[in-house]
């Protein structure tokens, strides 16, 4: 159990501290160097260029209830670990591990009455940590 708070408690502060790849141009330019090649994004896979499409994290919001799916194929050998999601003020709300015959799909309730942006983190076993936002 102490593994995964660490891992809980890390992947929260790390995707806190990520929320800046999805800002404007400006501030991301100045953020990129730290977080290239570490965080993948849709608009910055690094040398993953080309795999955004299989491991960007897609979501959906309704009725308070975030949607995330992963389109990546499952295989023993290559799959999707986990999805995660961090509340704006860097709160953890919830994460999902998968294992590979799983399909990469989880829900994830928001607080009552919650408004603002959530990150979504995607972790493939080959292709590391993607990540997106979404404004609810």
């Amino acid at each position: 159990m102490e593994r995964r708070h660490f891992v809980r408690t890390t992947l929260a502060g790390a995707a806190s501290a990520a929320v800046g790849l999805a800002a404007a141009p400006a501030a991301r330019a100045a953020q990129t160097p730290a977080l290239h090649n570490i965080v993948f994004t849709e608009n910055d896979p690094g040398h993953f260029a080309g795999l955004q499409k299989l491991h960007v994290p897609i979501v959906k919001v309704a009725n308070g209830v975030l949607k995330v799916r992963t389109p990546h194929p499952m295989s023993e050998a290559h799959y999707i670990v986990s999805h995660t999601v961090v509340l704006e003020d860097g709160r953890f709300l919830s994460r999902k591990t998968f294992n590979w015959h799983d399909k990469p799909i989880s829900e994830h309730p928001l607080p009552a009455g919650f408004k603002g942006t959530v990150t979504i983190t995607s972790t493939c076993n080959l292709h590391d940590w993607w990540l997106t936002r979404v404004t609810v």
